[in-house]
């Protein structure tokens, strides 16, 4: 859905244009229903609306981690962060850390599938 059918949505079901409120509310509720998809839609409006807060731009990153998009989880945690919403610091770290070890696993193969990382295990030895 864009923008604009979001924002169509909104004022037909409202019969007034949507605040910032009204449209975390409903986000919030897909959220917790589910409908990921859905409240990521909702929130990707409402943080372009002049009275939307940290904790919907916090709930967007959990959107993005629920579809399984930490790529962009990360870049909406840290924005967090910057606006003083200090609890998602642990996820920051954490995510961080797995994309590099993701990178670094994709780096390290090479084209018959081999690692540098995939040495044989003790009983896998080579030189037996």
């Amino acid at each position: 859905m864009s923008r604009d059918d979001l924002l169509t949505w909104f004022t037909h079901r409202l019969s007034r244009p949507p605040d910032a409120t009204d449209v975390y509310t409903v986000a919030r509720d897909f959220y917790q229903l589910g409908a990921h998809s859905r409240a990521l839609a909702c929130l990707t409006l409402y943080v372009t609306l002049p009275a939307a807060a940290t904790p919907g731009r916090h709930l967007l990153a959990h959107c993005h981690l629920a579809i399984g998009d930490g790529e962009r989880a990360l870049k909406e945690f840290k924005k967090c962060v910057k606006e003083g919403y200090h609890e998602d610091w642990q996820l920051v770290v954490e995510l961080t850390i797995e994309g590099e070890e993701r990178r670094r696993k994709e780096r390290g193969r090479g084209e018959d599938g081999v690692g540098v990382g995939d040495w044989p295990r003790r009983e896998e030895s080579v030189w037996q």
